[in-house]
């Protein structure tokens, strides 16, 4: 029989981990990892508009205005100077991680109608699926910070910019957003294992057994 089974707990946890999925994207995508000062000298309508650089995407002042974009990439095979190995490997964790936590996200969709699968507790599985993408993004805030001797950030940053000392540059919100991502992970799979037991608990199940088709509980 199909049926579904929503409760306070597997809310939460699909709460959690769907805010966790959505800050990493946003991590991933926009440029303010690292906020560089002005620089008075060029276009006055870009006055207010801080250069900044992202994970693969930079925002920068010219004498023409403001530009975004992302760097001009091929691969793993870019010259370091243009796009630093640590930041080609923060990439490749930060989108594991990114495409893991969005599989969780449905996963945890999936076990309102379904427990198991192949004999496994989806639950359990979804948990560690979610540690594992907590873990590949943790990787992702330590590698970034390792490329900030890269020529590119010293010209942002200045000459003294080196790894986890970003000079003259500040920490902008896509690096918090990140860091917020990690801990929503982490807490999303401790739920897990709560909305596992809730989903169990002998009221749900003489719910299911009476023929309820959605069993909703507090």
């Amino acid at each position: 029989m199909c049926y579904v089974i929503i409760t306070s707990v597997s809310l939460v946890w699909f709460l959690c981990s769907l805010v966790a999925d959505m800050l990493l994207a946003v991590s991933l995508v926009t440029p303010k990892w690292l906020i560089g000062p002005l620089n008075p000298s060029l276009n006055s309508s870009a006055s207010h508009r801080y250069p900044s650089v992202g994970i693969y995407t930079r925002c920068k002042q010219t004498h023409s205005g403001y530009h975004c974009g992302s760097f001009d990439l091929d691969g793993f095979a870019t010259d370091g100077s243009v796009y630093p190995w640590e930041w080609k490997l923060a990439m490749f964790f930060m989108s594991l991680g990114f495409a893991l936590l969005s599989l969780t996200v449905a996963a945890t969709l999936l076990t309102c109608c379904r427990q198991s699968a192949c004999g496994k507790s989806i639950h359990n599985m979804t948990a560690c699926a979610q540690v594992l993408a907590g873990i590949s993004v943790m990787l992702a805030m330590f590698l970034h910070p390792l490329g900030w001797r890269a020529p590119r950030v010293q010209r942002l940053c200045g000459t003294e910019a080196e790894p986890f000392y970003p000079a003259d540059c500040s920490i902008g919100i896509s690096f918090y957003c990140g860091i917020l991502s990690i801990l929503l992970t982490l807490a999303a799979a401790g739920i897990s294992l709560k909305a596992e037991s809730s989903n169990l608990r002998t009221r749900v199940r003489r719910r299911v057994e009476a023929g309820s088709k959605l069993v909703c509980i507090p």
